[in-house]
């Protein structure tokens, strides 16, 4: 019977749906050692953020498929996988309702001010309501970097929902293909940077967006305009981030995904006001859980029963 490895459980429809053709595999921590221990008989391995590198791979001499807990493949070696002729799987789809809907609560929290009220009248300051400086949702204009699955979906709320202008740059997508989905398209980043009340970055990490957003491309930015990235750590420069906040460049912003993870207990965004925090979980509703987990399964069936997967990165 061929061996799925998970190195931590995830969503049990996907675990317990394996479980019916395979024998499915617990890893008892996420250390290296164990990992290399528990890979050899592996036919398919799922990761959440453990690197699968080429190191890991080669271990893998009965490895068919590396599945990703997610959409961003970045800690695995795609092109070491595929030498091999195994498939890198992904979760699709499945998750991007739910990031969208954080992102976009996280862009009302910041224009109604919601976590500093929260706090000071916790602490009693019934005068914090005349000190806050919210602002309306309705109208202002979107900036979105990457119409993929998950900036289609925020585009769709926030043009839907709040009547708001939505600006695109996303240089994979024509111009035509953008005003299909009534998005506004601009050439460049920093056009973006400059025309936006609210930027959001939904691109996947590579060597051309490691850095996008840099304290050039944030020095264009409103004074009053937030940033949110929910995308990948790396993708909006954490330090600079930090001074553009601290310097009142910006008014506020909210992040979910860190380039270390997690972040040191010292990370500069802990002391950095106005900047709402949660810990690469956007995609933690039960039912995304349950879709990820199960497009999971499904692809790792196609794949050691012959078919073609739905979901692969290569």
């Amino acid at each position: 019977m061929k061996k799925v490895l998970y190195i931590q459980p995830i969503h049990p429809a996907g675990m317990e749906r394996l479980a019916e053709r395979y024998e499915v595999i617990v890893a008892p921590d996420a250390s290296r050692e164990t990992i290399e221990s528990l890979i050899p008989e592996a036919a398919a391995i799922v990761t959440r953020l453990t690197t699968i590198d080429a190191g890991l791979i080669e271990k893998g001499v009965k490895l068919e498929a590396v599945a990703k807990h997610g959409v961003g493949v970045d800690n695995i070696d795609v092109a070491a996988a595929s030498a091999r002729g195994i498939r890198v799987l992904t979760t699709g789809d499945a998750n991007s309702l739910s990031v969208a809907e954080h992102a976009f609560f996280a862009i009302g929290a910041l224009c109604k001010g919601i976590t500093g009220l929260d706090s000071e009248f916790h602490r009693g300051n019934w005068a914090c309501r005349d000190q806050v400086k919210a602002v309306e949702v309705t109208g202002k204009t979107l900036g979105i970097a990457g119409l993929g699955k998950i900036g289609s979906r925020l585009a769709h709320m926030a043009k839907n929902g709040f009547s708001m202008d939505v600006a695109v740059y996303d240089p994979y997508l024509t111009k035509e293909e953008i005003i299909s989905q009534g998005c506004r398209p601009v050439d460049s980043i920093e056009e973006l940077c400059r025309s936006a009340d609210v930027l959001s970055v939904h691109v996947p990490l590579s060597d051309a967006t490691r850095n996008l957003i840099d304290k050039k491309r944030l020095a264009l930015m409103k004074p009053g305009a937030f940033v949110i990235n929910f995308a990948r750590g790396g993708i909006v420069n954490e330090r600079d981030l930090c001074e553009a906040l601290n310097s009142k460049t910006i008014a506020g912003a909210a992040v979910d995904v860190f380039e270390q993870e997690p972040p040191a207990p010292d990370h500069p965004y802990f002391s950095t006001e106005r900047l709402i925090l949660s810990p690469h979980c956007s995609t933690f509703t039960e039912e995304s859980r349950a879709r990820m987990s199960l497009n999971l399964a499904e692809g790792i069936e196609a794949v050691l029963e012959g078919r073609e997967p739905r979901f692969s990165a290569n």
